[in-house]
């Protein structure tokens, strides 16, 4: 309690993930706003492009990241002076690159509780676009805010890899890498028991606070369908979009490219014969696979609970609560969940070769709070239109799932396919369990980009980022079928 270190890194950590939230908030809200009001050429690529750079593995994003904004990167080229990218200025970049898609996504399915009859009532009225935001956007948008900025915080408040790699030294460093560190490097379990509370319960504190102060959400997105009638729009309403549209695609786009320009190098086709990266291949799969079925296991089985609690008496609150739930397992950092699991397990005599299960159940807790917000909505929906029905001809069990199949598989889908990339990204768990037998590919990246062999790291990214495609889409048309929306 009386170490300044100690304090210095919970001020960092509480700072870094604040402004980390308002951030892709502040950016999130507008462009989700263009997003639903207008229709460009490309708006559903971008859509794409935001549902994979939520997913995209740490590592790739960093290596996209530290090309454009390094010492020699692009940025460095383009105006003469370099970016400071090792610090809180390179965190707050990485972490927005994540999370203001996320946000984008969750505003937009704010927008689809305001009733049609608002829409047409402001078309009607010749309601400017600031207006519409003024009287009736706001109003469901600002439900939905505090638990949105609860789980960036939480994303950012835990995170790793982002820090281990753009925090430059112990000035920027977090609990979670002081944990890393206290684990790794010293084994003092005290210690890493003592910060992983110290974060649980700052965490804790906060959450407290954001569900105190945040007025109620109903979830009953898609029962309302928004129509998307023309407002007036000014000349301002159009520069604001296309400034705010310039920004996030200045701030998305660059990584990416950077990402797959290895691909067209020679090095990248020698690169594709080395043993070891098709090894690191098949264990980031076998891995990613399974956490990501576990996950959407525990997700559905929790939401099953909920709906079910949340039409009795007093269920309401129940269900709330598991929901919630889902989101409170990112207090807890992966890496003392990764150690209190194998402690257990050495205690009472389990040998677990490599600690594979250990990453598998720890990813796919993990993952859980993005499963649950893909398919909570939609499973309340059915429950909300079709309960009565159900209930009358008593249609339970396969014979409810046959008929559901249809409405929920494409937030299935969607929901198993963010856990499974997730997964298969991992760096934190992996980097302090991982051996020979256990090298994913962020591992085998992360060792090459410290050893310098940074043009050998980049073919390896866009091995990993093809690989998240192929997968993203895969189980989206696979699972969800050809109306899946990615």
């Amino acid at each position: 309690m009386a170490d300044p270190y100690t304090w210095r890194v919970v001020r960092f950590s509480f700072t870094q993930a604040s402004l980390s939230a308002l951030l892709s908030i502040l950016l999130a809200i507008p462009m989700a706003s263009c997003l639903f009001h207008r229709r460009f050429i490309g708006r559903q690529t971008l859509l794409s492009l935001f549902a994979i750079s939520m997913v995209v593995p740490t590592i790739v994003a960093i290596l996209g990241i530290v090309v454009v904004y390094g010492r020699n990167g692009w940025f460095t080229t383009l105006f003469g002076s370099a970016f400071p990218l090792y610090g809180l200025g390179g965190i707050l970049l990485a972490h927005v690159f994540f999370n203001m898609p996320l946000a984008v996504r969750v505003i937009l399915q704010a927008y689809q509780l305001i009733p049609d009859a608002q829409w047409r009532l402001a078309s009607q009225l010749g309601f400017s676009r600031w207006h519409v935001f003024r009287l009736i956007e706001w109003h469901y948008l600002k439900k939905s805010l505090p638990g949105l900025f609860l789980l960036i915080f939480m994303l950012c408040f835990s995170g790793f890899a982002v820090v281990l790699s753009l925090g430059g030294g112990p000035r920027s460093s977090t609990l979670e890498v002081a944990i890393y560190q206290a684990l790794r490097f010293e084994f003092d379990l005290n210690k890493a028991s003592y910060l992983s509370l110290l974060q649980v319960s700052i965490c804790s504190l906060v959450a407290l606070a954001v569900y105190r102060l945040a007025p109620p959400l109903r979830q009953d997105i898609s029962v309302y369908q928004g129509e998307r009638l023309a407002m007036r729009s000014s000349r301002l309403a159009n520069g604001v979009d296309a400034l705010v549209s310039a920004v996030v695609l200045l701030w998305v786009l660059p990584p990416f490219v950077a990402i797959l320009s290895p691909a067209l190098s020679a090095l990248f086709w020698q690169s594709l014969w080395q043993t070891d990266l098709w090894w690191s291949v098949w264990h980031s799969v076998r891995i990613a696979l399974p956490s990501g079925l576990l996950a959407l296991l525990i997700g559905l089985s929790i939401a099953a609970l909920a709906r079910t609690l949340r039409w009795r008496q007093r269920g309401d609150w129940w269900a709330q609560k598991l929901e919630q739930s889902g989101n409170l397992v990112l207090m807890v950092p992966s890496l003392v969940l990764a150690t209190g699991l194998f402690l257990m397990f050495r205690s009472v005599g389990i040998s677990i070769k490599h600690a594979y299960w250990i990453v598998v159940w720890v990813n796919a807790v993990m993952a859980l709070p993005f499963v649950l917000r893909a398919i909570m909505p939609t499973i309340y929906q059915q429950e909300k239109r079709f309960r009565h029905l159900y209930t009358q001809m008593n249609v339970v069990g396969m014979a409810r799932l046959r008929l559901e199949w249809p409405q929920i598989r494409s937030a299935v889908a969607q929901g198993l396919a963010y856990a499974v990339l997730l997964s298969l990204g991992d760096l934190g768990v992996v980097a302090l369990f991982g051996s020979k037998g256990l090298e994913t590919l962020p591992m085998y990246l992360y060792q090459l980009i410290g050893s310098y062999r940074v043009e050998q790291g980049a073919c390896v990214a866009v091995v990993l980022i093809l690989l998240c495609l192929t997968l993203f889409y895969s189980i989206n048309r696979l699972v969800g079928g050809r109306r899946a929306v990615v």
